[in-house]
């Protein structure tokens, strides 16, 4: 593991840990290991380690022992190496790290992010949360403070992010358009074009849709809609713009407590800025309330749930000095209706893939990795046909997101042909 890093470079980040001079001699690196990740924690985007500094400092006394959590390209994976290396995943976040969040968090009423202390262009060493925060454990569920927490840190993020380009006069969207690139929903992603092609493959597949007008509807026009998503994760024009997370899933949500024996959090943290962008504030809001909470839980907490975003967004303006004319009521309603295809779209990809069990990735990604990336950017159908024979209740479940999609769209077909909402 120890050709990641080398000695020099972890006493580079012992010095900016402990805020000291780069030139300081007087800092000794004693010991250092990186050690790999849990099999679990394997990311489809990269590989983690846990990152542990022994250091001394012959004037001041400091603390010894230092933590890290690190993210590397997937370097055991040659096939996902390279498409990594290819989409720039790495170079995009650490220019977000390093360039972006830090000014944003100088408006920012909470902490919202793990600060990064090194980066190149395939690693990236970050402040490790897990010593002050954790994911929710598998007893645990979500309860409405849970979501209510993610939803205010969003609208901190998000209006500090306006905060910052009205006192400096500029657009970030601009600024940093060669770094907020679309990763995700983009007809250049393989992974986005090879998925919708499943959700294609799916919906042929439900029970529901075995009649003519149906697979007539799927064969002929289901794939052009959704196509439709590239052009509404774009910049709006009609919303105020802002930096969005675009990937607010349970494990990318760390929630602090005030005591170990709580059972309630009292503030969070998030964590993976790889599909970060600039764009419309409802699409972090949204990915929240249709990624995480089950359709019938989502269907009782989902207007509390943007009532409470949108008065903490109003809260954070007034904060900041800024107008709450920025987002109107009614502008903030509209912009729920012309995102909730992209909502839907990005459930209906990711279920597929976050409902299989760690296990059986796993074991594809290690003993059939050229198998497991064309499944991920060429063709998936095999790839579910597998996952449905291995894990029971997998077919049932990554149905559930299909179904309301498509519903969806047969019932709102003519919404994103009209000039209102796709332009």
């Amino acid at each position: 593991m120890e050709q990641l890093l080398n000695s020099e470079e972890c006493r580079l980040i012992a010095l900016r840990t402990l805020q000291l001079k780069e030139d300081d001699d007087n800092l000794v690196l004693l010991h250092w290991q990186l050690i790999a990740g849990s099999k679990d924690l394997m990311g489809y985007m990269g590989e983690y380690y846990k990152l542990h500094l022994q250091v001394e400092h012959s004037e001041i006394e400091v603390e010894k022992n230092l933590q890290y959590f690190v993210k590397s390209l997937p370097y055991k994976n040659a096939p996902q190496r390279a498409e990594c290396e290819r989409k720039g995943v790495f170079r995009k976040e650490a220019t977000i790290y390093e360039k972006i969040l830090p000014n944003v968090q100088r408006y920012a009423s909470r902490k919202l992010y793990p600060k990064c202390y090194y980066s190149r262009n395939d690693i990236m060493v970050l402040e490790d949360l897990a010593q002050h925060y954790r994911h929710l454990k598998p007893t645990e569920s979500y309860t409405l403070k849970h979501y209510e927490l993610a939803l205010e840190h969003l609208a901190a993020l998000h209006a500090a992010s306006i905060a910052w380009e009205q006192q400096e006069q500029f657009n970030i969207g601009e600024r940093y358009e060669n770094v907020l690139i679309e990763l995700f929903l983009s007809m250049q992603n393989e992974w986005f074009i090879t998925g919708l092609k499943g959700i294609v493959f799916l919906a042929g597949r439900h029970p529901k849709y075995q009649t003519d007008i149906a697979q007539k509807f799927i064969k002929e026009k289901l794939y052009q809609l959704l196509t439709k998503s590239e052009e509404l994760v774009k910049p709006s024009r009609t919303i105020r713009n802002v930096l969005c997370h675009r990937d607010t899933w349970d494990r990318n949500i760390f929630f602090g407590f005030a005591n170990p024996t709580d059972s309630l959090p009292n503030s969070c943290c998030i964590v993976d800025f790889q599909l970060t962008k600039y764009c419309s504030p409802l699409l972090d809001v949204l990915f929240l309330l249709y990624i995480i909470p089950s359709p019938s839980r989502r269907r009782d907490i989902y207007e509390h749930c943007i009532d409470h975003y949108y008065l903490c967004l109003q809260s954070e303006f007034r904060q900041l000095g800024l107008s709450p004319c920025l987002i109107s009521g009614n502008n903030f309603m509209e912009e729920c209706e012309r995102s909730r295809l992209v909502a839907l779209i990005m459930w209906a990809l990711t279920e597929p893939q976050t409902k299989v069990s760690a296990e059986i990735t796993n074991r594809m990604r290690t003993e059939e990795p050229e198998k497991f990336d064309y499944y991920l950017n060429c063709d998936r159908s095999e790839f579910y046909l597998r996952v449905m024979e291995l894990q029971p209740g997998y077919e049932e479940k990554i149905m559930v997101p299909i179904e309301e999609l498509v519903d969806y769209l047969m019932e709102h077909e003519s919404l994103y042909t009209q000039k209102k909402y796709i332009k």
